[in-house]
C-alpha cells in the first residue's frame, strides 16, 4: 500500500504505552497499523479515547510476542481474532486481518489473512477502514475512505445491503454515524438497506442495541437523526405519541450551552415524560439502575416543583441532589416554564448552595417521649415539610416549639 496523506503523528501514537505495543508488533513496518476510530477522528481533529490496531500477526502470534515482551494479553475475542493488550494500564485491542467466511446477521466466522485489503473489504464504513502507522502515515486500502471522510459522507464498503446482511447492528451504526460524523442527506442506497432491514434489529441482543441507541440519543442533535430512523421505521415502536421533537431539540442545546449534558434525561424527554413508555423502553433497551434512579427521581421533581423561584430550587436540590436539580432546570427552560434570565442565579444554588441538614432527629422526638415507630417518622415528616416552607431556617429549639416537643 502506498500513503495518500501525510499528518504529524499525535501523541496518542507517541505515548509510551503505544510505542511498547508498536516496537514488539511492527519492528520493520508495514506488519501493524493504527485502524478504524483513532484514524478517523484524528483525522477529524475530535478526540481519541481507543487505540485500536490491526496485524498481519494471527492472536497466537500477538501473543506470543507481546508477553514475550512483558505485555500481558486478554483473549477478549479470540474467536473473531481479537486480543487486548494491557500496556502500562491502557488496554489496546489488536485484530488479526480477516475476511468473513460465513455471517448470520448476528455472528460471523472469520478466517484470518494477509490482506490489507481484503480486510477492509468486511469493515463496514469506508471511514472506518483508514489505517495509519507510527509515522502519521495514512493509507486508504478502499480508495474511497479519505474522500467520504472529508466529506463527512458516511457509506457502506460496498453493497450496503451486503454489510447489513453480515451484521444487522450495521443499521444502527448508520444512524448514530451520520449524527456523530455525517454532513448533509444520508446516503439513499444506504438509507433504503436499512429500512428494508429494519425487522432485524429485533433479533440483536439487547446489549448492542442499547450500545449504538444509546449513542446515538446523546449526539449533538439526537431529535434530527430520530425523526429520519422513526420515518424509516427503524426502532419507530420508540416514537411514543407524547414524544416532542422540538422539546428534545430545545432540552439538548441547553444541556450543551450550561454544560449539563445527561443522557437519562435526554431519554425521559424521548419518552415523552411519561414513566410507561420508559418501561416500554426498557422491554428492548437495558437501562442502568442509576438510569431508572434519575429518571424517577427527574419525573418527581417535575411532579413536585415549577422551578421558577430560588425556594423551589432549594428544594429541589436538597430533596433529589444537584445532578437532578439542573437537569430538571434545563428541562423546565426547553419547556418555557422558566425565564431564561433566572437561569444563571438557579444553576449558582444548585452548583454553590450549602444543603443544610434538619437540624431535628429520631433521638430528640424520642427523648421528648414519642415512641420508636410510625408516629415518629410522621412527626418527623411534619417538622421536616415546615421547616422546608420556612426556608430551611428554623433552629432546633424553633422545631421543637412549633410542635410541641
Amino acid at each position: 500500500m502506498e500513503s495518500v496523506q501525510k499528518i504529524e503523528p499525535q501523541a496518542w501514537m507517541k505515548s509510551p504505552q503505544t510505542k511498547a505495543v508498536m516496537d514488539v508488533l511492527d519492528e520493520r513496518g508495514g506488519k501493524t497499523f493504527f485502524v478504524g476510530g483513532c484514524v478517523r477522528n484524528t483525522l477529524l481533529m475530535l478526540g481519541v479515547e481507543d487505540v485500536d490496531i490491526a496485524t498481519i500477526w494471527t492472536p497466537q502470534e500477538v501473543t506470543e510476542k507481546l508477553e514475550a515482551a512483558g505485555i500481558k494479553v486478554i483473549p477478549t475475542g479470540i474467536e473473531h481474532g481479537t486480543v487486548t493488550a494491557v500496556s502500562g494500564g491502557k488496554g489496546y485491542e489488536i485484530t488479526t486481518l480477516r475476511k468473513d467466511v460465513e455471517t448470520d446477521g448476528r455472528r460471523a466466522v472469520v478466517a484470518f489473512t494477509d490482506k490489507w485489503e481484503e480486510d477492509a473489504q468486511r469493515r463496514d464504513f469506508t471511514m472506518n477502514t483508514l489505517l495509519a502507522d507510527r509515522a502519521g502515515n495514512i493509507f486508504d486500502p478502499t480508495g474511497e475512505g479519505l474522500a467520504d471522510l472529508k466529506a463527512r459522507r458516511v457509506r457502506f464498503v460496498g453493497d450496503p445491503a451486503q454489510r447489513i446482511a453480515e451484521d444487522y447492528l450495521r443499521i444502527l451504526r448508520l444512524f448514530r454515524f451520520h449524527a456523530m460524523y455525517g454532513k448533509g442527506d444520508i446516503d439513499p442506497q444506504a438509507l433504503a438497506a436499512c429500512r428494508s432491514a429494519a425487522d432485524k434489529i429485533t433479533t440483536l441482543s439487547a446489549e448492542r442495541i442499547t450500545h449504538e441507541f444509546f449513542k446515538t440519543v446523546a449526539a449533538d442533535e439526537p431529535e434530527i437523526i430520530l425523526e429520519i430512523m422513526f420515518e424509516n421505521n427503524i426502532l419507530k415502536r420508540f416514537f411514543y405519541p407524547e414524544y416532542d421533537k422540538k422539546l428534545l431539540g430545545h432540552f439538548c442545546e441547553f444541556q450543551k450551552r450550561y454544560g449539563l449534558i445527561a443522557l437519562p434525561s435526554r431519554l425521559f424527554v424521548l419518552a415523552g415524560m411519561k414513566l410507561s413508555n420508559i418501561n416500554d423502553m426498557a422491554k428492548l433497551l437495558l437501562f442502568p439502575k442509576v438510569f431508572r434512579k434519575d429518571i424517577d427521581a427527574l419525573s418527581k421533581v417535575l411532579e413536585a416543583e415549577d422551578l421558577s423561584g430560588e425556594q423551589a430550587v432549594k428544594v429541589a436540590v436538597y430533596r433529589f441532589g444537584r445532578v437532578i436539580a439542573a437537569q430538571a432546570l434545563m428541562l423546565e427552560l426547553a419547556l418555557d416554564r422558566v425565564m431564561n434570565g433566572f437561569a444563571p442565579k438557579a444553576l449558582e444554588i444548585i452548583q454553590k448552595w450549602e444543603v443544610p441538614n434538619l437540624p431535628v432527629s429520631g433521638n430528640d422526638l424520642m427523648k421528648a417521649g414519642i415512641p420508636e415507630g410510625p408516629e415518629l417518622g410522621r412527626k418527623l415528616s411534619e417538622i421536616e415539610e415546615w421547616w422546608i416552607a420556612e426556608g430551611f431556617t428554623p433552629s432546633r429549639e424553633a422545631c421543637l416549639q412549633r410542635f410541641n416537643v
